[in-house]
């Protein structure tokens, strides 16, 4: 299986607001619902993004230094630099669902963690692929109070 590049849309890709429930705290605290909700907003901006395949839609949802860690990849550092690789393609997302286990969140930061999967189309091919794995991401309230992925490491399954 061709996954090479894939981490990029996958990443980002990871996460609408499906699996949030049951694993959301605050270090120490109740977490605001305006947090919450701007958390949503992003995750529901990532498979949005991920499923239209916009190279800017994608990059916009990363801070200016957000650094993505994709399996067997070197680290993507900088937005301008993700969008580069998201522009490359080679694949077509056919579906993406995220299953968010567990959020923290501690003032303007959070942490997430979870799992997906991922049914894609390779570009010149017929069959589709799936795609399994977990991911790691840190977020980042904007100034404009927006939240924004900052870091993401994310791994397939062992098979």
């Amino acid at each position: 299986m061709r996954t090479k590049g894939l981490p990029l849309i996958l990443a980002v890709t990871c996460m609408a607001l499906t699996g949030i429930a049951s694993g959301c705290r605050a270090m120490g605290q109740a977490i605001d619902a305006n947090d919450m909700a701007g958390i949503a907003k992003l995750h529901r901006g990532d498979v949005a993004a991920t499923l239209s395949q916009d190279p800017d839609a994608l990059a916009a949802l990363w801070t200016k230094d957000g650094v993505l860690f994709g399996e067997g990849d070197r680290p993507v550092v900088g937005r301008q630099a993700l969008r580069e690789a998201y522009a490359k393609g080679g694949w077509k997302v056919l579906s993406y669902t995220p299953h968010i286990l567990d959020v923290a969140v501690d003032g303007d930061a959070a942490v997430e963690w979870g799992r997906f999967e991922v049914s894609f189309r390779t570009t010149g091919t017929r069959q589709a692929e799936e795609l399994h794995g977990r991911f790691l991401r840190a977020m980042k309230k904007q100034p404009d109070g927006k939240w924004r992925f900052t870091r993401i490491m994310w791994q397939k399954d062992p098979q």
